[in-house]
């Protein structure tokens, strides 16, 4: 018991439940979404203000399956870059060596994801392509997300479907993806059951594939609960709250706002973590990255 020499007035209890919070801070997921063009975002912020999880928001497909990194600059303009082609990169060695440089260095950050969202025809080109080539390490899919991988050091890929919801391409690609090193994520914000189905057959296949749920918690998800979708999915969530924002100022969360929605989905549900939607909109309206990197590392 020598442990609890010098604690004076704190209990056992306080003790025990100061080492449960130290275990619990630190081990959840902190996460932001990255929609602003990586290359003019603030990386020292993002690496230095608590987040342990990055995802870069959107590589898009072509017809032909060649990659394009879409992003946002500085004035809100689109940022559309090519990045793999026919099975070779041609991102340029200035993105490649941005998107490694988040885990290295001075850093918090131990994950870099890359989604895709179906704005476009992305996951219809998915779907036909599989259905056309089938997911083998000779196809131009493969090949591709293959190539981004080891150029840019990522380490796992989200899908933010949202509209084609289609299981059977969508096992597949994700057992393509594990083939290669990839973990699996997803960003719902509704058709649980879909998901459901996704995570069952992933997970039946290819234990451990399927790590993670960023749960959207705003705008068209703002009335999900993370607890039902735990219980919907068999695996805890991650809940994400969109930053203070002026496209859709009701939606916005401040720091202090999105800390004590943490802290009541930690406590009535035991989520994995927490979460932003989005960089941008941090910079763009002048908020602090240290406030809401502490919104999660308090709870988290």
């Amino acid at each position: 018991m020598g442990i609890f020499k010098g604690v004076g007035l704190c209990t056992l209890t306080c003790v025990l439940l100061s080492l449960f919070a130290d275990a619990a801070a630190g081990g959840g997921v902190k996460s932001i979404f990255l929609f602003k063009d990586v290359l003019r975002s603030n990386t020292t912020a993002l690496k230095t203000s608590g987040f342990n999880t990055l995802l870069i928001f959107r590589i898009g497909l072509l017809d032909n399956g060649d990659l394009v990194y879409y992003s946002t600059g500085d004035a809100g303009e689109a940022v559309d870059a090519p990045v793999v082609t026919n099975g070779s990169y041609v991102g340029g060695t200035a993105l490649a060596e941005k998107v490694e440089s988040f885990k290295t260095g001075t850093t918090n950050i131990n994950r870099v994801e890359i989604s895709l969202v179906s704005h476009d025809t992305t996951f219809q080109i998915i779907r036909d392509l599989i259905n056309a080539d089938g997911t083998g390490s000779d196809t131009v899919l493969y090949k591709n997300f293959e190539v981004l991988k080891a150029e840019w050091g990522l380490d796992a890929f989200n899908n933010d479907d949202e509209g084609v919801y289609d299981v059977a391409s969508t096992v597949s690609f994700a057992q393509m993806l594990g083939e290669m090193g990839y973990q699996y994520s997803i960003a719902p914000y509704t058709n649980s059951g879909f998901w459901a189905n996704v995570t069952t057959q992933v997970e039946s296949a290819n234990p451990g594939l399927f790590d993670r749920v960023y749960l959207q918690v705003y705008d068209g998800g703002s009335g999900n609960n993370p607890g039902t979708w735990q219980t919907t999915l068999g695996m805890k969530v991650i809940p994400l709250v969109w930053v203070v924002n002026d496209a859709k100022p009701s939606q916005g969360t401040t720091a202090a706002e999105a800390q004590q929605r943490f802290e009541t989905w930690f406590s009535q549900y035991t989520v994995a973590g927490g979460g932003y939607w989005n960089d941008y909109d941090i910079e763009k309206m002048d908020s602090s990255y240290t406030d809401y990197g502490a919104a999660l590392t308090s709870v988290f």
